[in-house]
């Protein structure tokens, strides 16, 4: 039965859990006793603390109690069972006086919504495995839907708990006043099969059928608790204004600048290929004269983020003697990135990719695991003395706390070697200790909570009083995209989904510059000229150049999210151009028409869209038999994880077979790029759209999700809907009026598509586009001219043009002409 067909019935929520048959409920109602597995080896912390601290250091500033309960040699991961007790209240808003309220009302929120979320993948009456090639004991394997895509949140060492299920003769549950749950560890995750490795001690065999459960570990929200904790004693002390200007910055904060920029810049470049913007903020941050305050690295799609940062960490790392940098990002992944543009320069005894035991090792990849330090089976921490030698440390904002309890972040350390000195010289004057972590770089930053990005921090916060000493405190630099998606979250709570990144940019210090880029006006990035001085130095770079994209690509997203300032810097993106499927002017973007029923798999699984699967095998089947792409170097995805599986069922069927082709949800994509996108946008009705976006789920109404979705191509972007839908959200409707009045579209056959009015702008790169294909002049007459091209002829209704490092050199001429020197207060 359809989904209309049934709301016409009645009202329902079409999200709503699967149906489970009371007999299989009863089962986990049951009174019973549990049964405890073998948990993995963990860092035993308190042993890794004594080797080197002893017992008489480091007492000033213990940490919390642990979450984890056992601290003996061989620790087990947090278990459910721990909890953390937390004061309600309401939350007044965010302000430094209230933080740790604000939050903790927030994260009760989370760990309720993590809670339901565990319950939505609860399975029952499924069969649990031996795992006979495995030669551990107790070993059984679990096929677990949901952890290919990470909609599963477990780890290595999470606790599964696991009833029997007893049958009679005729095969019918059995209903018995007691029962055994076994509390199994995971001690491996196979993500590409969907397999779970668990340990499961005093296993009888009388039925190998389970009802099996989820459950949020207290460790998991245990690091965000104590994170905030802290911080929130930090802002109140008042010893210590560090903590409050990197949480808090404001005009006051910053440097008051009165000259223009230099336009040389003196640095011998590690990444030759470096931009002008890139360069800019490389040097701006060296030259750290822009207050104590976070810096911002502002980079849409394809801008070069991490290149900048990787750049910015080796020349730090070289030019301040004794530089020691922590460099996080909010997944491993992303961090495994770091480290795989960080290894072409540096050896592993250089750089320590920080992993924690909970990540399998299948999951690092082999350019990474030579970085990281492993005892025995396990992933783990090197001992003091190695770990001091290492000039940068990569590792996840939320495994930073690995740092923090094993007492190596600044304050730990300072009071270590402080403590040490006064011990040994009680007669002497205590000298104050240099910090260890000069600085911390944020990859990614728009994608980690608040709380989670606290955690890093807390690693590199100077001690109370430390700024009475002349020496310099710590660098805090964040690189990311405020328009991309944002950070994961169970709850959708504003508290938990605004991450530190993007709070910052609505803080005047950012929001407000002249040089802010929504202060930009025309598409086009001013420089900075003497009549702005005196001006705040900003303390932000913004990154302009993408280097992934066709112009047509990029068209819409940039003039929806980055005020039109996005530069197209991407050479061979004409490759697919010869595809005979593009249409009107032949850019390589089409809006493909659809509008076959979107179905919901049985008791709210999911939505899905045959004709939309159909439609999408058939458009990569044409590349590839075309000769212009091989099937890796395409990428199908939907934001609804039914309608991923129905594509990779249709993938795998021999009418089509392209296993090879990338299938998977919208949100997989996110920092990844494609010579092919095709966008299954699923939807087609809009009767159940409000529930979607209740839940934060499909394109429509969610402006992040679409950015996302339309800048993972390089040279092709299909996309797959109903028009007549998707124009009732204001981005899809730009989106829909560039293809409309391009003729990038193709109806269905044998009937045309409903196509909503629309009045949006022309952007822009639509503009130069549409140049392109009228201008007689070629694009190097165009430079010869001194005329703006970047490969698509002089735009329209734009003055002479010029790039970044030209434009300062006019201004730096013209000021030295003028007067000769700057001005003055």
């Amino acid at each position: 039965m359809s989904a209309d067909s049934r709301a016409q019935k009645a009202p329902f929520d079409v999200y709503a859990r699967p149906f489970i048959p009371n007999s299989l409920k009863a089962v986990n109602e049951v009174p019973y006793t549990a049964v405890p597995s073998l948990p993995v080896r963990w860092i035993d912390f308190p042993a890794y603390v004594s080797s080197f601290a002893g017992t008489s250091l480091l007492l000033a500033d213990p940490p919390p109690p642990d979450l984890s309960g056992d601290s003996s040699k061989v620790q087990s991961k947090p278990s459910h069972s721990d909890t953390t007790s937390l004061d309600t209240g309401e939350p007044e808003g965010l302000q430094a006086s209230g933080y740790h309220a604000y939050f903790q009302a927030a994260m009760i929120d989370e760990a309720a919504a993590l809670q339901h979320e565990c319950e939505d993948y609860a399975l029952y009456k499924v069969p649990l495995e031996k795992a006979y090639r495995d030669p551990r004991p107790n070993m059984y394997q679990l096929k677990v839907p949901g952890l290919r895509e990470l909609s599963l949140r477990i780890e290595i060492g999470d606790i599964v708990q696991l009833r029997q299920l007893i049958f009679d003769a005729r095969g019918a549950i059995m209903h018995v006043p007691y029962i055994m749950r076994h509390d199994a560890v995971v001690w491996s995750i196979d993500r590409l099969r969907e397999m779970l490795t668990l340990n499961v001690q005093g296993l009888l065999p009388r039925s190998m059928m389970f009802n099996v459960s989820f459950s949020v570990q207290a460790g998991r929200l245990g690091a965000l608790y104590r994170s905030v904790m802290g911080i929130q004693k930090a802002l109140q002390g008042g010893e210590n204004s560090w903590t409050r200007t990197m949480l808090f910055p404001d005009e006051a904060d910053g440097t008051l600048q009165r000259t223009l920029n230099k336009f040389q810049v003196d640095m011998e470049l590690h990444d030759s290929l470096l931009n002008y913007e890139q360069i800019r903020a490389v040097d701006t941050v060296l030259q750290n004269d822009f207050g104590r305050v976070p810096f911002l690295i502002s980079g849409p799609p394809g801008t070069g983020k991490t290149k900048t940062l990787v750049e910015l960490a080796l020349q730090i790392i070289s030019k301040q003697q004794g530089a020691h940098l922590l460099l996080c990002a909010p997944s491993d992944p992303a961090a495994d990135t770091l480290v795989q543009r960080l290894s072409k320069h540096l050896q592993p005894s250089q750089m320590l990719r920080l992993t924690a035991p909970s990540r399998s090792f299948p999951e690092v990849p082999d350019s990474v695991l030579s970085f990281c330090y492993v005892d025995s089976d396990m992933f783990s921490l090197p001992p003091l003395q190695q770990m001091m030698r290492y000039n940068i440390v990569v590792t996840t904002c939320r495994d930073a706390e690995l740092m923090l309890r094993a007492r190596l972040s600044n304050a730990d350390l300072y009071d270590l070697e402080r403590g040490m000195m006064s011990m040994l010289h009680p007669k002497e004057l205590t000298p104050h200790p240099g910090l260890h972590w000069t600085g911390l770089l944020m990859d990614e930053a728009a994608q980690a909570t608040e709380p989670e990005a606290l955690i890093p921090l807390s690693v590199i916060a100077p001690p109370p009083g430390y700024e009475a000493t002349e020496q310099l405190p710590p660098v805090f630099i964040m690189a990311g995209d405020n328009h991309q998606l944002g950070p994961r979250t169970a709850s959708r709570t504003v508290a938990m989904q605004t991450s530190l990144f993007e709070r910052f940019l609505e803080r005047p210090l950012y929001r407000l510059h002249l040089l802010a880029r929504s202060k930009q006006s025309g598409g086009v990035m001013r420089p900075l000229t003497q009549s702005m001085l005196p001006i705040i130095r900003p303390a932000f770079a913004n990154l302009i150049r993408n280097y992934r994209s066709h112009p047509a690509i990029l068209a819409t997203p940039s003039s929806l999210f980055y005020n039109d300032t996005l530069e197209p810097e991407a050479t061979n993106t004409t490759s697919l151009l010869p595809w005979q499927g593009w249409k009107g002017r032949k850019w390589p973007v089409l809006f493909a028409c659809n509008t076959g029923s979107d179905e919901m798999e049985q008791d709210g699984g999911g939505w899905y869209n045959n004709a939309e699967a159909k439609m999408a095998c058939q458009y990569a089947i044409s590349f590839l038999q075309a000769g212009l792409a091989k099937a890796q170097e395409i990428c199908i995805m939907s934001p609804f994880r039914a309608q991923v599986r129905v594509l990779r069922q249709f993938a795998r069927h021999p009418a089509y077979n392209i296993p090879a082709v990338n299938i998977g949800p919208l949100e997989a994509f996110q920092g990844l790029e494609s010579m092919l996108v095709i966008l299954c946008t699923t939807r087609t009705r809009d009767r159940f759209i409000e529930q979607d976006v209740a839940r934060g789920l499909g394109v429509m109404h969610e402006p992040r999700r679409f950015n996302v979705a339309l800048t993972r191509a390089k040279e092709g972007l299909i996309v797959i809907g109903n028009p007549a839908v998707l124009g009732k959200d204001k981005h899809w409707a730009t989106f829909l009026a560039f293809c409309h009045r391009n003729g990038l579209r193709e109806d269905e056959v044998g009937k045309a598509c409903n196509w909503p009015a629309s009045n949006a702008p022309v952007s822009k790169l639509e503009k130069q586009l549409l140049y392109r294909n009228t201008s007689d002049t070629t694009g190097d007459q165009a430079a010869a001219d001194g005329v703006r091209t970047l490969g698509l002829g002089r735009n329209e209704d734009e003055d002479i043009w010029h790039s970044g490092m030209a434009a300062e050199a006019v201004v730096q001429d013209e000021d030295e002409v003028d007067d000769g020197d700057t001005a003055s207060s």
